[in-house]
Parts: structure tokens; sequence; C-alpha cells
């Protein structure tokens, strides 16, 4: 009786599968699992995937409560073709954790008691990559430098803002989301959860036969410039807004970040619209070791 309820089970998917108005979610694979591309001649690239849970978003006054790292090997045309390691841990963050990341985490003050990370295993982990991967990156930049400042300076790539998922046909960026868009899901909201959905979405084949991981990796490695708006009157905020530029509280300055072969029109604007006589704007070079912080 069981295999027949199993067998009809499986006829109604398959049917529901090519019906318009039906979606199927597949959960994703374990890393054990994970469907890896042929393995050439190399030369690969040892790309880390990050993710962290904390009890807040301040890295100087929060802490980590659980890390997840896989380091994976990833050939010259963004395929994954290994998986040379994982690791996660738990962290007793010194302090109560607030309710409401127990909520989203499922993690209490219990299941971190008295556990602590091998800071020095972590960091050599860390090291081994050439570059870190992490959705929304800046977030986990902040937290992970804070503990680990021998790391400081590292290449990192934000899954986030480094590919445009817009322009891929997708309508935003938020993992869950995307994971879902891609007919997949994860029930689990924790640091190794995170990171084993955001390698179903690197590994995702575009429709030009590439990776989304090779195209994003494409990106971030290029320089860039952050082009700052020096000196914009706060009348002129709304045309810096229309035009593409954020406001960094800490800098207190408008800016955007720009190919370095814009910057010659990008400063012709600036002097039109925002200040005819006003001082320079500021042109700082950006590569994946400065980008997102």
């Amino acid at each position: 009786m069981h295999e027949l309820r199993h067998i009809a089970a499986g006829a109604i998917i398959a049917n529901a599968a090519d019906h318009p108005d039906i979606r199927i979610l597949r959960r994703v694979s374990t890393l054990e699992d994970f469907p890896l591309a042929p393995r050439g001649d190399g030369p690969f690239r040892r790309v880390g995937i990050v993710d962290t849970e904390t009890t807040g978003t301040d890295p100087h006054t929060d802490e980590i409560i659980d890390i997840a790292v896989v380091i994976l090997e990833v050939d010259a045309a963004g395929e994954i073709v290994g998986i040379a390691s994982s690791g996660q841990a738990l962290r007793d963050p010194g302090m109560p954790i607030p309710p409401h990341i127990t909520r989203i985490t499922g993690i209490t003050d219990d299941d971190v008691r008295g556990k602590s990370i091998d800071l020095d295993r972590l960091e050599m982990r860390l090291a081994s990559a050439d570059v870190l991967i992490a959705h929304y990156a800046r977030f986990d930049i902040g937290f992970v430098e804070c503990l680990m400042p021998g790391i400081a300076g590292s290449a990192w790539a934000c899954s986030a803002s480094d590919f445009d998922w817009v322009a891929a046909g997708y309508d935003g960026c938020k993992l869950g989301h995307l994971l879902m868009q891609l007919g997949r899901f994860n029930g689990a909201h924790r640091a190794m959860a995170d990171v084993i959905s955001l390698i179903h979405l690197l590994a995702h084949r575009l429709p030009h036969g590439g990776t989304v991981l090779g195209e994003l990796l494409a990106n971030a490695e290029q320089p860039t410039v952050r082009f700052e708006a020096t000196g914009a009157a706060f009348e002129r905020r709304g045309v810096l807004k229309a035009r593409g530029y954020r406001w960094d509280p800490r800098g207190r300055v408008w800016w955007c970040e720009i190919a370095q072969h814009e910057c010659a029109d990008e400063e012709r604007w600036f002097r039109e619209h925002i200040c005819p006589a006003g001082p320079l704007p500021r042109m700082l070079p950006l590569t994946w070791r400065q980008r997102h912080r």
C-alpha cells in the first residue's frame, strides 16, 4: 500500500510539473549530494562561502552566535568542481540572545552556552580562499573582521549586489525568495543552511550557458571607483538619488560606484547639476579588497 501511494504521489508531481499554474519546489541538496561539474585540468580557484548569525546588526556591539564556511573549488568557467572543506560552529556571545533573533534562527541561549569557535582554525580556512562570498557581504564582513582582524583586507564578493538579479529576470535579491524562484527551498535559517542555499544559487546556469558564480566573480574582480559628491548641497539630494547615489551616514556624503572609464563623464555631470563652483568630487579606487566595507 505504501508503495502504491508513493507511485501515485510521483504521478501527481509529474503531472503538476507540466501545469502552467503550479510550481514545484524541491529541497536543496546536502553538501554530500551536491552535483559537481566534471573536474578538468584546472586552474581552480578556492572560493569561500560564508554566513553568520548574530545577536544584532552592529559588529561593534553585537556578536556572532553561528558561523558556517564552505570552501569550493571553482574552475575558470565558474563551475563548482569540488568541495574542499566545510565547517560550522556555534558561539556563546556572553550576552542573552534577543528573542527576535531566536525566533528567526531558532538558536537559544542553551544552544550556545559554553560554546566557542576555534579562531585559529577558522582564520586559516578563510585565509586559504582566493575570494570569500556572502549574501549582503557588508554585514558578514563587519562581524568576521571584528572577530578575526587578521583576515582584514581579504577579497570579498557580494552575491546580492555583485550580480544583477533583476537584469537576469528575477524580482529582487533576497536569498530565500531567489531560491524559490529557482524552484528550491530550504526549511532552516541557520548559517550552514544559508550557505547551502547560496551555493545552489551560485551554481545556477544562466540562459547564455554560464553560471551565476562565474558572472559574479567576473563582476566583483573588476576595479571600480567610489565617486563621492563632495560638498553637495542638501537640496540636491533628490537629484543625486535619482542618479543612483547612496547616502553614507558615516562619511556623511552621497556616493556612487562607477567603472573607471565613466569618471570623466560623471565629473562633468556633477559640475553641471550639483556643484558648478564647489569642491572637486573625491574619487577612490575600489577592488574587491575594499568594496563592501
